[in-house]
């Protein structure tokens, strides 16, 4: 009925079926790739109504988490907010939650009942986009409780200064869905449909990175946070004069108190053993990631003599190039904040895709054209290595890139490596 309404007001139902991946990040990917399709195929509005029912709210929650600034309001329906309510604490749902913790990757039961980042824990960057939630409940429902749901997502999002409002059906159980009459939700949509108008790019909202990844990242059982949290401690023990900040490719460096694998190997000794460095690459991480690691500890409590930061390759399924760069601006300008003395190189990213024909390519180069210019910033530099990683022709240099074409081999580390240490032995030995 809802939907059936909002078409006659002008929007475009669009559907994807991913029910039994439960918001994981495999189905976040799959609904950018969707989000991204209806825009370049379509004439369509670039702010999204989700619609969450029962175990959909995961996947409308947590796709708006990581895309806030695509989003104009959530409409959920007897949802899921928090899977240990549902499927984790249900018997009958026994295959539903096998199923949960494997499309999460999750190593263990416990690793995925101790997830901190359910939606009724990760409303924040919602709420800083002003995203309106209207939920429709019955308050007999025994499968997806509403105490341990929508009432928590109520009572934090109204305390975070969120727009919400929730229907409560007296006496109604799970079933059935929705309204006789779908006019409340609807008249709160069209109400609120300018609530997110000017929300800024998602790039530059800090919020924590719902994958997890474990194995596939070389974490073994610690999770995100806990990656997030070792390399907080290592850097407190070390005192480091040079602190690597990044995604995957940073990882890939390895080093001491990181325990992954890495390919750098000889380069990480001949280039960054002189040094005392913290590696704090994490693999997945876009822009927002790095700038809620730099919010809650990354860089505090230590004294550097140089910040390395190479960010933003995996903003580029979600984001347009300017976003991207925008993201980078704001991860530099956090670290200033923090450090006010410390230098800091920013590595332009690498050339993504084996030819140059790549639209990746073109995405890549806009973005570094405009953090070329962070150079102009005291005590800013930056490193551009496109020019080492590709042949004449501009095809990828497959010796210095691995196969994918956006990683690194360890030619590639001891050309960054090099380029590293060199501006490191330039800079003055005091700050």
């Amino acid at each position: 009925m809802v939907d059936l309404a909002l078409l006659k007001a002008g929007y475009t139902l669009a559907y994807l079926d991913l029910q039994n991946q439960y918001g994981s990040p495999y189905a976040m990917w799959m609904y950018s790739q969707f989000y991204r399709r209806m825009l370049s195929e379509y004439d369509v509005k670039s702010k999204v109504v989700l619609e969450g029912f029962s175990r959909g709210g995961l996947s409308a929650f947590n796709w708006a988490a990581g895309n806030p600034d695509k989003v104009q309001a959530i409409y959920a329906d007897a949802p899921v907010c928090d899977f240990k309510s549902w499927p984790k604490a249900r018997a009958d749902a026994a295959e539903d939650w096998k199923r949960l913790v494997a499309a999460y990757g999750f190593p263990t039961d416990a690793s995925a009942v101790g997830y901190p980042y359910n939606p009724v824990d990760n409303l924040e960057v919602l709420a800083k986009a002003k995203i309106p939630l209207i939920h429709v409940v019955g308050e007999a429902d025994d499968v997806v409780p509403v105490t341990d749901n929508t009432d928590k997502v109520e009572a934090r999002y109204k305390k975070l200064g969120g727009t919400i409002q929730v229907i409560r059906k007296s006496g109604v159980g799970h079933h059935p869905h929705s309204l006789d009459d779908p006019k409340p939700v609807v008249e709160f949509i069209l109400k609120h449909a300018d609530d997110t108008a000017k929300c800024p790019p998602a790039t530059v909202l800090p919020t924590p990175n719902l994958e997890s990844r474990y194995s596939s990242a070389g974490w073994g059982n610690r999770s995100w946070l806990d990656q997030h949290t070792d390399a907080v401690m290592t850097s407190h023990e070390v005192s480091p004069d040079v602190i690597l900040l990044g995604d995957s490719i940073t990882q890939g460096w390895g080093g001491p108190g990181r325990h992954v694998g890495s390919v750098a190997g000889a380069a990480y000794d001949q280039f960054l053993g002189g040094y005392r460095a913290v590696n704090m690459g994490m693999s997945g991480d876009r822009t927002q990631h790095l700038l809620w690691r730099i919010e809650n500890g990354a860089v505090d409590q230590v004294r550097p003599k140089c910040v390395s930061i190479l960010i933003g390759v995996n903003n580029l399924p979600s984001d347009e190039p300017d976003a991207i760069a925008q993201g980078v601006e704001a991860v530099v300008a956090a670290v200033r904040k923090r450090q006010p003395s410390v230098h800091i190189v920013v590595t332009a990213l690498f050339p993504v895709g084996k030819e140059p024909g790549d639209p990746r390519r073109a995405q890549v180069a806009a973005i570094n054209t405009r953090i070329a210019k962070l150079a102009k910033q005291p005590k800013v530099h930056v490193l551009d290595l496109t020019s080492d990683l590709v042949l004449q022709g501009g095809e990828a240099d497959l010796t210095k890139m691995a196969g994918d074409a956006l990683h690194l081999q360890a030619k590639g580390y001891a050309v960054w490596g090099k380029k590293l240490k060199d501006l490191l032995e330039s800079l003055p030995s005091s700050s």
